[in-house]
């Protein structure tokens, strides 16, 4: 296998995994807009995926990337500012550790994705190859922006609930 074909499988765990984490994340909170946000996350690994696995193919096929990098966009908006969960929420937080969990291991997924995107990206001698992890990276950087925004509006009162802190 080319180094190209295992950057792409290597690619493809990643969402597989954050599709997984996502799904048993919306599945397990309570919380109406968690859930559906977190399927929306699930929702986009997968499309990830999806893109992915047919560039491969296409890769394999062909010996070289034929298709365009892909313009998906993510289903969920980071510009809210609480773009997971409701504001009733935070005012419960404090015995929310499964989701405040799920958003630190989402954050820590997110963050593995871009930086092996990032070297990939430094390893491609195609630039058709390097516009295709430009395409990867945003994708995550979405969905870390999206996870960040959320800990920070969640973390004070997370933290003061538990007695992490002294304030």
């Amino acid at each position: 296998m080319d180094d190209f074909s295992r950057s792409l499988v290597e690619a493809m765990q990643f969402e597989n995994d954050g599709y997984h984490h996502y799904t048993t994340a919306a599945q397990r909170t309570e919380d109406p807009k968690a859930r559906q946000m977190f399927g929306q996350l699930a929702e986009d690994e997968l499309g990830h995926h999806k893109t992915l696995e047919a560039m491969f193919a296409d890769h394999q096929k062909q010996g070289s990337l034929k298709l365009k990098p892909p313009r998906i966009k993510s289903k969920v908006d980071p510009a809210q500012e609480s773009p997971i969960f409701s504001s009733e929420f935070r005012e419960r937080v404090g015995d929310k550790h499964y989701e405040m969990s799920a958003i630190s291991i989402g954050i820590l997924l997110e963050q593995n994705s871009i930086e092996s995107y990032k070297t990939y990206r430094r390893q491609a001698k195609e630039l058709r190859i390097k516009r295709l992890f430009n395409a990867l990276i945003r994708w995550e950087e979405q969905h870390l922006e999206t996870l960040v925004k959320q800990q920070q509006f969640l973390q004070s009162a997370y933290w003061e609930a538990n007695r992490f802190a002294p304030f």
